[in-house]
């Protein structure tokens, strides 16, 4: 059974993260070409969508440490996101983008707290590898991105972007029917010992350095790389082809790496995998801000296996072993919605930046981030015994 249960949530983050890898890379593609947006309107729509999200997403988590009922919420978090594509697809001004965007976001951040809890938890029940299941999310993503850039290029991006999305999810929903249950009785035992409150988790040090290093690393690589088909398509003159290439390129090998990530932090440490993780974004993006070169730019993507790792294996293993368990899908979900807040400001300010400066101009604030974030990491002593002292943290 235990096999079986593994076997679910891999083909369930397979099929998931297929729907937002043929949604994601494309949208604000989208937005320019086939919506006519400028790029302060594009960075409006994403700082207001994250923004609501931000507001909503703790909701999931707290509700789902209340009810124990992580299955139930994922489920509508599933259905209502479906309902808000088809309302997206059907948008034709600027204020109902907007809302459909806000809606989306809303609805769909909701997902990868509730699967990720319900997945490192049974996980960490039976000494399982989270990494091999998150592989498969990734493995969905490349696999979906390069389907419909390869669909955009023939037929227009319209169709197979919302179309791919809406029965992706479609597929995925009758899915969740099979998880395991919420053991409500073992975990009832669990937080008679440990009680949790949100006061002890905003409280925690290495809860808020882990979000810290979050926001300067992944925060900055995910609402940079929101612009990546723009720099392909626009700036560099390619194709919407190789925003799929792209895609194949990063996720690829992030499907082999995500399955073996925790072996090597455990082997070199915490500290020296994150500074080992950020130079390497150092030089990717150092290398996205001088190139004119749209198969050096592809070349430099291979690196963002490494930024993955820390954002979904590495981050969720920190807090598991810093935060109270009782408060688990609460920290998760917090800190969903908090990385959706620096999302929202960066991928306005990324508009911004985008419309009055150019795409080289993002890449380089991201260079001159991942500096910040190597100088606070060379210095930190938050990562020491991690391990040793697993619940004594504040």
């Amino acid at each position: 059974m235990k096999d079986s249960y593994s076997f679910k949530f891999k083909l369930f983050y397979l099929i998931y993260y297929g729907a937002i890898g043929s949604f994601m890379p494309y949208i604000n593609v989208y937005l320019e070409k086939s919506a006519k947006l400028s790029g302060s309107q594009i960075g409006v729509i994403t700082a207001l969508s994250l923004i609501f999200g931000f507001c909503v997403t703790p909701i999931w988590g707290i509700i789902g440490d209340k009810t124990k009922g992580y299955n139930a919420l994922l489920k509508i978090s599933l259905g209502g996101a479906l309902v808000m594509v088809v309302l997206y697809y059907n948008a034709s001004t600027y204020l109902e983008i907007i809302l459909c965007a806000i809606g989306l976001e809303m609805l769909r951040l909701g997902t990868t707290p509730m699967s990720d809890t319900l997945a490192t938890s049974y996980c960490h029940k039976i000494g399982g590898n989270y990494g091999s299941i998150r592989a498969m999310g990734s493995l969905g993503y490349m696999l979906s991105s390069m389907i419909v850039g390869f669909l955009a290029d023939k037929i227009g991006l319209d169709g197979p972007l919302f179309i791919s999305y809406a029965w992706l999810l479609i597929i995925a929903l009758p899915i969740t029917f099979s998880f395991p249950k919420n053991s409500r009785e073992d975990k009832n035992k669990e937080d008679k010992v440990k009680q949790g409150n949100l006061k002890e988790l905003i409280t925690n040090k290495n809860y808020r350095f882990i979000l810290g290093i979050t926001i300067l690393t992944t925060v900055i690589v995910d609402s940079s790389t929101n612009y990546a088909g723009n720099h392909l398509v626009s700036t560099l003159g390619g194709s919407e082809s190789l925003i799929s290439w792209m895609t194949f390129i990063t996720v690829l090998p992030e499907v082999v790496f995500l399955m073996i990530a925790i072996k090597i932090i455990k082997k070199i440490g915490f500290k020296k995998y994150y500074i080992l993780v950020v130079l390497s974004m150092i030089l990717r993006f150092g290398i996205y801000s001088v190139t004119s070169n749209s198969y050096a730019f592809l070349a430099a993507s291979i690196f963002h296996c490494l930024g993955v790792s820390i954002s979904t294996v590495g981050s969720l293993t920190y807090i598991r072993n810093s935060v109270n368990t009782a408060m688990l899908g609460t920290a998760i979900t917090l800190f969903n919605a908090s990385t959706s807040i620096g999302k929202a400001f960066f991928g306005y300010i990324f508009g911004v930046v985008y419309e009055y400066g150019n795409s080289y101009m993002i890449f380089m604030i991201c260079a001159t981030a991942f500096i910040v974030a190597l100088l606070i990491l060379l210095r930190t002593k938050r990562f020491d015994n991690i391990y040793v002292s697993k619940h004594k943290v504040g």
